[in-house]
């Protein structure tokens, strides 16, 4: 995968952790990278995850579970601005002009 648009901060960090303990990076394919990602946005990482991240980086679980923790809560923060009603409603004239549709005054 050449299209890093998926990445978060917590897989950049994975990244890192990665060159500053030596790991090479055929060790971290792009498809695990992108599970983690994946679990770590949806369902959350379980303990299994950490310890093969760990693993996987060389940083300690309890490194893997800050970063993590630290992603998650900045990406909810950023949702949770999205989500406030003078955003919602610009939303939806943004969606109503980009159809085509003026919305009635």
């Amino acid at each position: 995968m050449n299209d890093h648009t998926w990445r978060t901060g917590f897989t950049r960090w994975i990244e890192q952790q990665a060159r500053d303990n030596g790991v090479s990076g055929q060790d971290l394919p792009e498809a695990l990278l992108w599970c983690w990602s994946t679990t770590a946005r949806t369902t959350g990482l379980d303990p299994e995850d950490i310890v093969e991240i760990a693993r996987h980086t060389g940083a300690t679980e309890g490194d893997v579970t800050a970063a993590y923790e630290q992603d998650t809560s900045q990406w909810a923060a950023a949702q949770a601005r999205f989500d406030q009603p003078d955003l919602a409603a610009l939303d939806a004239h943004l969606d109503a002009l980009a159809r085509g549709r003026w919305p009635s005054a």
